[in-house]
């Protein structure tokens, strides 16, 4: 509690010295915040480059692209719902280019490109093209002071475009993915030489791994239609997953949205239907790699009353799925929200309660943890019930705010843990336990608390500033610890506009201690089998990153940018036994056409 108290006052402390960064986030804070400086587009600074690709899930609305690389140095097994970017009233402007090509090249070995097109000239119509290309040649200092391979390589392609129909807008954006690494962690001891040994069949040691996800989102939605009007909208996502394990995934969600009102109240519904299907991968039913199906059906019916100062929606959540390699099930859960503003535009009180069925289909556990057995098959995970509350608001005409809290009951949450197994091999005396570099996944009943603090500050001038703290507390019905979840979290962007030409930012990320485990199975199988495995914890030390770039403007269509990352030069885990790269830069030109 002491070292949470110090890295939580550090924060508090750079807010309070330093001013503010603005950056896009994802949650619930739409406040808006009214900006009366006539908006010129910029380009922003490269943030975070991590050791391994991005693994977050891709934007959809994208308006505009953000001309940066969009990258978390840490990463936590569950979603941790950082702040959404407030709405910023802005007057029109007028377009002054139609793209961006950057480049440059960093120590690792890192050589980065990127592409960004843009056609805003259409009265009713967007189109934008984005790629992408970054990778890494070099080795990473593991924890048993062994230098081994660490390369990583994540290529991206997007296309998209926007069209006004009537009142509503019509989005398609197609995408393709490629996120290539290696299998190279190993945690504490040095890397025993049977897994150094040419063609090692033991476990995943060295194994080149690729991830190739290629797809397209539809949607239609009226973002400016008032509660009270008839109104539906849709969204077909579907997307073809394959991994050079020769795993391969098809997914495919149709929701429909639909708003009626009624002599009281609106009538709310969103329904659909969410397929998955897998190959090659661990089937515990027949212990053999197989394919696995699931289709989910989902309705959720809700009843909306009241008007913008004070209002609720009164509805429940129904599920019904049908598995392959399981019985067909049936959940539900509330979908209860009140919301009270006291000072309109000022601040809101709100409050509810819900729950949530989670698919764990394969692609989403494989970009959440890319070190886990290739051949997994998650269980799925039901969040039975969620309280929550809080308040959100405008502390002036730029900033915006929000505190909540919450407590959740989740069934069947995903952990992930290694496994350490005796080998008997002839030629090595004694016999080694070996512990395998692929995570494998138990599951626990979670009660989660968690609360909640963030700030926002949009500018567009000098300073601007993104603040957000997560504090947590688990309470688990059979595993010892959460493992590998934090206590705490927080990430401060900061950012200041020197001169026109010149300007800096700089990005704190904090994570506190998380706790690791591997399970130890000595002796022969059999022993093991009848005895059972030892259990084996470890404390992830906490994770200090900062990072500072900048970008000098040398001419109206020429900048240079630079950033130095990891300035703690802190090798810390992403996760057990899987050291991110310490300190490093990237350094390049940019062209505006």
């Amino acid at each position: 509690m002491q070292k949470s108290s110090k890295y939580i006052l550090l924060i508090l402390f750079l807010t309070t010295v330093f001013g503010a960064q603005a950056q896009t986030r994802r949650d619930s804070l739409q406040r808006e915040v009214e900006v009366t400086k006539t908006y010129t587009p910029t380009v922003s600074d490269a943030n975070k480059l991590n050791s391994m690709p991005e693994t977050d899930e891709t934007e959809h609305q994208k308006p505009t692209f953000n001309y940066r690389i969009n990258s978390q140095p840490v990463f936590s097994t569950f979603p941790l719902t950082p702040l959404k970017a407030a709405t910023i009233e802005t007057t029109p402007h007028v377009q002054k280019g139609y793209g961006l090509v950057r480049a440059g090249f960093g120590n690792y070995y890192k050589p980065y490109g990127e592409v960004f097109f843009n056609n805003l000239n259409s009265k009713n119509s967007v189109f934008g093209i984005h790629a992408m290309h970054l990778s890494s040649f070099s080795k990473i200092n593991l924890k048993g002071r062994k230098h081994v391979d660490a390369p990583f390589m994540n290529n991206q392609l997007e296309l998209f475009v926007k069209n006004s129909v009537r009142n509503s807008i019509l989005s398609v954006d197609a995408n393709l993915k490629h996120d290539a690494f290696r299998y190279y962690g190993y945690p504490l001891d040095p890397v025993p030489d049977l897994l150094l040994e040419d063609d090692q069949q033991i476990n995943y040691f060295g194994t080149k791994q690729s991830f190739v996800r290629g797809g397209f989102h539809i949607n239609l939605d009226n973002p400016g239609a008032e509660m009270d009007e008839q109104e539906v909208g849709f969204d077909f996502d579907y997307h073809y997953f394959g991994t050079k394990t020769d795993q391969r995934e098809n997914y495919v969600n149709f929701t429909v949205d639909y708003r009626q009102p009624l002599v009281t109240g609106v009538g709310l519904i969103e329904g659909g239907v969410e397929f998955t299907n897998a190959s090659q991968i661990y089937l515990p039913s027949d212990t053999t790699l197989g394919k696995k199906s699931t289709t989910v059906l989902f309705a959720k019916p809700a009843w909306y009353i009241g008007n913008k100062k004070a209002n609720a929606t009164l509805g429940v959540s129904t599920w019904f799925i049908m598995q392959s390699d399981m019985d067909t099930e049936a959940k539900i859960a509330p979908n209860i929200r009140a919301n009270w503003a006291p000072v309109e535009e000022i601040i809101t009180l709100f409050a509810g309660i819900d729950g949530e069925f989670i698919n764990n289909y394969y692609s989403k556990i494989a970009y959440e943890n890319p070190f886990v057995d290739p051949t997994h098959n998650v269980r799925n995970s039901m969040q039975r019930i969620r309280f929550y509350g809080g308040f959100d608001g405008k502390l002036s005409k730029k900033t915006a705010f929000k505190v909540s809290g919450e407590y959740a009951v989740i069934a069947d949450q995903p952990l992930y843990f290694l496994n350490e197994n005796y080998y008997l091999t002839p030629l090595v005396n004694p016999n080694p336990l070996i512990v395998d570099n692929t995570f494998a996944v138990l599951y626990d009943d979670m009660n989660r608390m968690k609360l909640n603090a963030e700030i926002y500050h949009a500018s567009l001038d000098k300073l601007d500033l993104l603040l957000s703290v997560n504090y947590y507390s688990y309470k688990m019905s059979e595993q010892q610890e959460a493992w590998n979840l934090p206590q705490w979290d927080a990430t401060v962007s900061l950012g200041y506009k020197i001169t026109e030409q010149l300007s800096v930012k700089a990005d704190l990320f904090m994570m506190g201690e998380r706790k690791a485990l591997i399970l130890e199975y000595p002796g022969p199988s059999y022993l093991a089998v009848a005895i059972g495995p030892s259990r084996k914890t470890y404390t992830l030390d906490p994770v200090f990153d900062i990072n500072l770039n900048g970008t000098y403007q040398l001419t109206n269509k020429f900048a240079l940018f630079a950033q130095l990352n990891n300035l703690g030069f802190q090798g810390y885990e992403r996760w057990f036994g899987y050291p991110v790269q310490s300190f490093n830069f990237l350094a390049g030109i940019s062209y505006a056409f």
